[in-house]
């Protein structure tokens, strides 16, 4: 409802400027999409503290299993001494599995709750190491320490990558600030671009390829480890 009445709002906005259908209907795009963009960057970044403090909570889970705790009171200590939001979902796996729920569907549960393929991991070496046996506290250290070491190989590429970032910042932002820097000091000049239908349509062709621009550079520079 939020996002439906915030892209109405928006395209009758645009209508009492001009008369471009075309504008109309992107803005209405643009603002209809807001809420949801906003609900993504609140997922990423609930994901990302989670996956933050992932290492931690598995290496807790070891030290106390080889302190003679059971894996269950494992996991409540994780939920009782660990931040949030790790330790909302381990308490909720807790007492799902304190309440009767076998401990292979409450872990599924909390990898279906946190997509995160290092959880995954996770819950997978668990599972083996309950049907097959084996030292548990061992596995999880390991799982930790490998958790860590792709956090500091993506620190490194970041670093790496840092200076093709900012370059693909700036050519982005360029064309923008040239039209900009123009218009301001030769207003009629740029006027046949901001007034006249064919200068409309340039600007949608150059936006179509300043966005597109874009999305390359981002997947050239995005690197999965």
């Amino acid at each position: 409802m939020l996002s439906g009445m915030a892209g109405l709002l928006a395209a009758l906005a645009v209508s009492m400027l001009t008369i471009s259908k075309l504008l109309m209907v992107a803005a209405g795009v643009f603002a209809a999409a807001l809420p949801f963009l906003h609900i993504l960057y609140k997922r990423k970044k609930r994901l990302n503290a989670f996956l933050e403090h992932l290492p931690d909570a598995l290496e807790l889970i070891s030290r106390a299993l080889q302190a003679g705790h059971g894996f269950a009171e494992s996991l409540h200590m994780v939920s009782t001494e660990m931040p949030e939001p790790i330790a909302t979902e381990f308490r909720k796996t807790y007492e799902e599995q304190n309440l009767g729920l076998s401990l292979k569907l409450a872990l599924e549960n909390l990898s279906e709750r946190v997509p995160l393929l290092d959880l995954r991991f996770c819950v997978t070496a668990i599972m083996i190491q309950r049907e097959t046996g084996g030292n548990l506290a061992e596995i999880l250290e390991k799982v930790s320490h490998t958790i860590r070491e792709r956090f500091r190989i993506l620190e490194d590429l970041n670093t790496l990558t840092t200076s093709s970032r900012m370059s693909a910042w700036i050519l982005c932002g360029l064309p923008v600030f040239v039209a900009l820097a123009v218009t301001v000091m030769n207003p009629e000049y740029m006027s046949v671009l901001w007034s006249d239908p064919r200068g409309h349509n340039l600007l949608y062709a150059a936006g179509f390829m300043q966005l597109m621009g874009m999305l390359i550079i981002r997947k050239i520079l995005k690197i999965k480890i």
